[in-house]
């Protein structure tokens, strides 16, 4: 592990998804490149001075071997940088726009060039685009990693220029599109804009966005720079929290500003795979007992004790193995340690089921294939 690993946020957690490299295409590289050689300057020290110095002092900062293509390309409205071409080539191609570079002093500059060599890093082009997302709740949890992302990638670049005023001065200005001559860089002054916006409540907006506000990322950034394991890699003072600490805080925040919806978006997907799938193994001998609905009732509630009673007098075992077919096709796109959750607390139900245990243990089989969990099933 490099030691930039241990910077990732929490919720920047690729092994929560089913996430698979793909192979690398030539020809689409070639393309790539040829046209970014056609329509862009290649940064070297002959030609951009200045800036390959910049590339330099990040990549001797970041202890990372430089494997990087850098290109300017001519636009005078976009303050813009993109890694590109991932994960196409192990030698990837960071572009900036002339506009970011005219914007920027080079310290500043070296805080966006490294959060770019930071996406390729921790490999943020492979994450599915939510774009798609075959389900809501899928959607939500993708553009959830799309925003942990930007929040990781962030902290590599504060790290990279190693100044945090640098950095929201950065920040500030993009947020802007204003100069040095324009900015009075009050970033208390600024950050009093999240007092309102938190004031307002849900912001739906940043629910369906694939990138934190800048307030959000400044708030994250300053709360970075302030954690033990941060401090110890650089060798200041000590640090006032842990990252686990720090990063628990910035999912409360960004919890306040988008709501409570993709929590419970998740939740209602789990529960109902959870029920249909309980259900299937109360009835694993086609009745429903008083004590098994009581049972029931305690985990899942009166209302839907009733509703599911209810159901089973109009229904027969094939309508409920539809219905679990369809809840379980959902709750595959719920994260991984959801999925393996969910599974456990079904062991931990089949277990109390005093029924046909061979056969519990093979719905139990089913259900935990469906999700992707290839353990073996025995009941406690």
């Amino acid at each position: 592990m490099n030691s930039l690993d241990i910077f990732r946020y929490t919720k920047d957690d690729p092994n929560e998804f089913d996430i698979n490299k793909p192979k690398v295409d030539e020809s689409e590289k070639n393309k790539y490149l040829s046209n970014l050689l056609s329509h862009s300057i290649k940064v070297s020290e002959e030609i951009f001075p200045n800036i390959a110095k910049s590339i330099n002092e990040i990549f001797a900062k970041l202890k990372l071997e430089n494997n990087f293509n850098f290109f300017v390309t001519a636009d005078h409205i976009e303050a813009n940088a993109s890694c590109s071409a991932m994960p196409f080539s192990n030698k990837p191609d960071i572009v900036v726009t002339s506009k970011l570079v005219e914007l920027l002093t080079k310290e500043e500059l070296k805080f966006v060039l490294a959060h770019e060599v930071a996406h390729y890093y921790y490999q943020h082009s492979m994450y599915p685009h939510h774009s798609t997302a075959m389900t809501r709740v899928e959607k939500l949890n993708l553009l959830n990693l799309s925003r942990a992302a930007e929040i990781s990638s962030d902290r590599i670049g504060f790290i990279a220029c190693n100044n945090i005023q640098t950095s929201l001065r950065a920040m500030l200005k993009l947020a802007s599109g204003l100069s040095d001559k324009h900015i009075n860089f009050n970033f208390s002054a600024y950050l009093k804009q999240l007092d309102e916006l938190e004031s307002l409540g849900e912001n739906e907006s940043q629910l369906w966005s694939s990138h934190p506000n800048f307030l959000v990322r400044m708030k994250s950034l300053m709360w970075f720079e302030k954690s033990k394991e941060y401090n110890e890699f650089a060798n200041h003072r000590q640090g006032t929290l842990t990252l686990s600490e720090i990063d628990k805080k910035i999912d409360s925040l960004i919890s306040r500003l988008t709501g409570n919806e993709l929590e419970v978006s998740n939740q209602e997907v789990y529960d109902r795979a959870l029920l249909w799938a309980s259900l299937k193994m109360y009835l694993v001998d086609k009745k429903f007992t008083k004590d098994e609905q009581e049972k029931f009732r305690q985990r899942f509630g009166e209302k839907k004790t009733m509703s599911t009673i209810s159901f089973l007098k109009i229904s027969n075992i094939d309508i409920i193995d539809q219905k679990i077919n369809e809840a379980f096709m959902e709750a595959n796109l719920l994260l991984k340690n959801e999925k393996k959750k969910l599974i456990d607390e079904l062991i931990s139900i089949g277990s109390e089921i005093k029924k046909s245990d061979i056969t519990i243990v093979r719905y139990l089989g089913n259900f935990a294939n469906q999700l992707g969990d290839e353990r073996t099933i025995s009941l406690n």
